[in-house]
């Protein structure tokens, strides 16, 4: 299977998944503004967990774009994620319906822990494969595993304290909004990298075209001292 046909299945995948999140949210029958006050913890719980498929998206497509090729480890740890980030849907609309119960929170910070072991899992074997990465594995690795801290208080302050799960979904949000220098140099050298091998691939069939013309060129005097040679025997 070739990297770009997991790549698109997988962003597939994603838009079907904040497609069915936004369906969630039904439209209040009322037509005033104060009909939608019952809809805010859902169009919260909505951002919140868009905000987390926009992480995924934007970190798979980095991922994917380092590699070369995609083996079976690679596959499987991809199938994995886009299992436990199917069940996002679940959990967001169950939290909407109840923004400070126990069981919900408890729910979708497991279901984002369990993305996001499965995701590291999806980024350490792509990266046992993949070429001129290291500087974003180190700040992926470090982000990676921050996020995967706060998944998991979401999950335990879910019963003790709904409020701190609240904190923490905040804390991931903004620590992946801030721009990433690290991430944005590797992008730009594999940018320069891209496009010198696009070049070299422009460049070679001319070569070989200057070659083949400058063959042409010398035969050509050859073959006119033949023909006087046999115009003109000895």
């Amino acid at each position: 299977m070739s990297k770009n046909r997991l790549e698109a299945f997988s962003d597939g995948v994603l838009a079907i998944i904040i497609t069915i999140m936004v369906l969630e949210i039904r439209a209040p029958e009322e037509a005033s503004f104060q009909a939608l006050k019952p809809l805010i913890p859902q169009l919260v719980i909505y951002l919140l967990s868009f905000f987390h498929m926009a992480i995924y998206w934007v970190n798979h497509h980095n991922i994917t774009h380092a590699l070369p090729s995609v083996n079976h480890k690679v596959i499987w740890t991809n199938m994995a994620w886009l299992f436990m980030t199917s069940l996002i849907p679940l959990a967001t609309a169950w939290v909407g319906k109840n923004p400070l119960a126990g069981p919900p929170l408890f729910l979708y910070g497991l279901v984002l822990l369990l993305s996001s072991v499965s995701f590291l899992l999806l980024q350490h074997f792509a990266w046992q494969i993949a070429y001129d990465s290291q500087d974003l594995k180190e700040n992926m690795g470090i982000k990676g595993c921050l996020t995967l801290a706060a998944n998991l208080g979401i999950a335990l302050s879910a019963f003790a304290w709904p409020i701190l799960s609240w904190v923490f979904m905040a804390l991931v949000m903004l620590m992946w909004f801030m721009p990433d220098q690290r991430a944005k140099e590797w992008r730009e050298k594999m940018r320069i990298k891209n496009r010198k091998k696009s070049k070299e691939k422009i460049h070679k069939p001319g070569l070989w075209f200057f070659v083949v013309i400058r063959l042409i060129q010398a035969g050509r005097p050859c073959s006119r001292r033949c023909r006087r040679s046999r115009q003109f025997p000895g």
